[in-house]
């Protein structure tokens, strides 16, 4: 659960610093403790320990045994540069820069580094770094930023409880910027130092470890608060592992859910997708059925304006066979269109591969005729 997590991370540091410093209490009288000027913060004053050890290099070294005494002293203090193999009985030495620039060459017994600690001077006040979250109203100092310099000491004015790195707003800020974006950039907690004035010296380890003891039984006190303040007691010892998996098991039916939402959105798109295709096809289905209706009832009736005028044609043409041959029904029929060419109705049909026509008639007399027909060419009346 994040609520104790959290509540573990704010009580560790704590732990730890008070360890560190009831430790340091210890080994306080036999420690040289210098204060410099760390350009990594910008400049501000910090406390460093002398450390009897091999430096390496970049790092600060004070002179303590010094063999020539006519280019450095003791209490000198410089940057180690690199090592150089020396063909002497010692090995190597540490070539160094001094303060003000001279180059000298120093063996391992001749010096101490220049350990930086934790402990910072501000404005006449000594702070320790903490490496945690910060609360509101706490005072931070940046030491890794593109946007805030090193070094720059400022007051919380917001924590953001959404952030798993503990991004913060600043009080003052630079330029008119104040949020401090924890997961890019580095800030520790200053955490005001008791003076040695304040707070007994333990003269040996048995009084450092009571000393512990009682701050061990002070967290543990403070711990069981924040569990009874989270109602830890009545969940249960087992309580935790319930939620766990509970929070497991709703975390993995969301994560089903999800995927079962984006596999039916992605349905869904094709569907509609194919239901667009499909409206539109017939959508141009409707509209060439419309135009072929629109056709067809022009053609339509274009036939029925030639219909009818076939048909008055017809009718006229009856109507002129009428007046010219009004005797229709007579048995035979003789006409003569022009000189050669003649048509012959017999009982009303016409006859067909008529080669000629011998009529004999006379008044108050039967009529009779004699018709001559060319072989074979009278198959299209048979048809």
């Amino acid at each position: 659960m994040d609520f104790l997590k959290s509540a573990k991370e704010r009580v560790k540091p704590e732990f730890e610093r008070l360890i560190r410093r009831e430790l340091g209490k210890m080994t306080k009288t036999n420690e040289k403790i210098h204060v410099l000027a760390d350009e990594s913060l910008g400049g501000i004053k910090r406390e460093y320990v002398e450390v009897d050890r091999k430096a390496e290099v970049g790092e600060r070294i004070i002179v303590v045994e010094a063999d020539c005494q006519s280019e450095y002293w003791n209490g000198d203090m410089a940057f180690v540069s690199r090592f150089v193999k020396d063909d002497s009985r010692f090995g190597y030495y540490a070539e160094s820069i001094l303060v003000n620039g001279q180059l000298i060459a120093l063996y391992d017994r001749e010096y101490h580094v220049l350990e930086p600690t934790n402990i910072v001077h501000i404005d006449g006040e000594r702070y320790e770094m903490v490496d945690r979250t910060a609360e509101v109203g706490e005072k931070v100092i940046v030491t890794k930023s593109d946007d805030f310099p090193k070094g720059l000491i400022d007051t919380v004015e917001y924590c953001y409880d959404c952030s798993d790195y503990g991004s913060i707003d600043l009080v003052e800020g630079v330029d008119d910027l104040t949020y401090l974006d924890a997961k890019y950039e580095e800030y520790r907690v200053l955490v005001p130092v008791e003076s040695s004035e304040e707070e007994p010296q333990p003269s040996d380890p048995i009084d450092v470890i009571a000393n512990l003891a009682t701050r061990v039984a002070e967290l543990e006190r403070e711990n069981k608060r924040i569990k009874e303040d989270l109602g830890w007691n009545e969940m249960g010892p087992g309580r935790i592992a319930e939620l766990r998996n509970a929070d497991s098991d709703i975390r993995h039916d969301i994560a089903a859910l999800e995927e079962k939402v984006e596999h039916d959105r992605a349905e869904n798109e094709e569907m509609g997708d194919y239901v667009y295709e499909e409206m539109k096809r017939m959508k141009d289905e409707i509209d060439t059925l419309h135009k072929d209706n629109r056709r067809h009832g022009e053609e339509l009736e274009a036939l029925k304006y030639a219909a009818k005028e076939t048909d008055g044609k017809v009718a006229h043409l009856e109507a002129d066979i009428e007046e010219s041959f009004p005797a229709t029904d007579a048995p035979l029929v003789f006409i003569c269109r022009k000189p050669g060419r003649f048509e012959v109705y017999q009982d009303g049909k016409k006859l067909h591969g008529v080669m000629s026509v011998r009529i004999n008639a006379k008044v108050g007399e039967f009529a009779t005729h004699e018709i001559e027909f060319i072989s074979g060419a009278t198959e299209e009346e048979r048809q």
